[in-house]
């Protein structure tokens, strides 16, 4: 699972190395993120991997699906991976574009996990926690896990803030069997 994840970094450096200025890295980002929603569709790894297909052909089906325009220095990448029948890493590629660029603009990625969906209220709340706790502005991802039975937990870089009902039900657990020795 490394080397995709580096083989993307070293694609988004690639990519960004090449643009100008900020307006068109968040164009470019714009284009990998369509390109990444398209890929990650069911069903389009057989399209895209499919060995009787060409690669112009896998190309042109994977940017017309993603409409809009797709600038020639995307449409090259696109190319080299489906030439190397790496096309699936695209959603990656997408990814670390986003990081790289927040990491350029000084924004720190969050993260907060809930057993439900979160109102607007809440949800201010915990961006307002999570750009303290960053010391900045923060792009904030929500996810649903229903795992956590109630409660949030937030990421904010390395720093885990826990609140949820499984996490405070471990940490009795883990205060009672120390506590029995």
């Amino acid at each position: 699972m490394d080397r995709p994840l580096g083989a993307a970094r070293r694609y988004a450096s690639a990519l960004l190395s090449a643009v100008s200025d900020a307006t068109a890295a968040a164009s470019l980002s714009s284009e990998l993120d369509r390109l990444a929603a398209v890929v990650s569709t069911p069903g389009a790894r057989l399209l895209l991997d499919d060995p009787r297909a060409t690669v112009p052909s896998r190309v042109a089906a994977l940017t017309s699906a993603a409409g809009g325009t797709i600038t020639p220095r995307v449409t090259a990448l696109l190319t080299m991976l489906a030439r190397r029948r790496h096309l699936i890493d695209v959603p990656a590629i997408a990814d670390a574009v986003r990081e790289a660029l927040d990491l350029r603009n000084g924004i720190t990625a969050a993260r907060v996990s809930s057993a439900l969906d979160l109102g607007e209220g809440e949800r201010t709340s915990i961006e307002a926690h999570a750009q303290t706790i960053a010391g900045g502005a923060v792009r904030v991802a929500y996810t649903v896990d229903e795992s956590l039975i109630g409660g949030v937990t937030l990421r904010v870089g390395d720093r885990l803030v826990d609140g949820s009902v499984k996490g405070r039900l471990a940490r009795m657990r883990e205060q009672i069997l120390s506590a029995a020795g």
